[in-house]
């Protein structure tokens, strides 16, 4: 009896080990519902999420039809929060990392002679270089790009508060 007892716990303790790590794998493997962007981001919460047609349609419209702007895919992503505080993400996807950056260099040395945002600053966050323009107030004030990989962001936050728009930047940068 004692080494049925034995055997029993030994088969149940099996199944648990299994059923757990098939549990676990199935969790990771399942694709957010937003892609690449988190539910949540700082203090706001993610309100509109496109890919596919209507992402692409919209990200290549604003770079225009250039011959060198080469878009594999598009995300966008709108966020809200608290106090009025928002932001939308474009984010192009291109081939492999040196046509990002490609793609960054151009947006930087046509950005200021749109007319329509100022010229770019840059600065470092999380070892990567980010461009900081300002817009005119149609189009929202604040806007931060950079390329990470093979993908190229254009976030616009509206919120006046630097260290915060900063802290949004940096959080995008190590979650997205």
């Amino acid at each position: 009896m004692r080494k049925n007892k034995s055997e029993l716990y030994l088969v149940l303790f099996i199944i648990a080990v299994i059923a757990g790590t098939v549990l676990l794998f199935i969790q990771t493997q399942q694709e957010n519902a937003f892609g690449m962007f988190p539910e949540k981001l700082g203090d706001m919460n993610l309100s509109l999420y496109r890919d596919g047609d209507a992402a692409m349609t919209e990200v290549k419209r604003l770079h225009g039809s250039s011959p060198n702007v080469k878009v594999e895919s598009a995300y966008i992503a709108d966020y809200r929060g608290g106090m009025g505080s928002k932001a939308k993400f474009w984010v192009s996807e291109s081939k492999n990392n040196e046509e990002a950056a490609s793609l960054l260099e151009l947006m930087n040395n046509r950005v200021g002679m749109t007319g329509m945002f100022s010229n770019s600053t840059p600065m470092n966050m999380e070892g990567i270089t980010v461009y900081f323009v300002t817009g005119r107030p149609e189009l929202g004030l604040y806007h931060y790009f950079y390329a990470k990989d093979n993908r190229v962001f254009w976030i616009q936050i509206d919120n006046p508060d630097e260290s915060y728009r900063v802290g949004i930047v940096k959080e995008s940068i190590k979650r997205i």
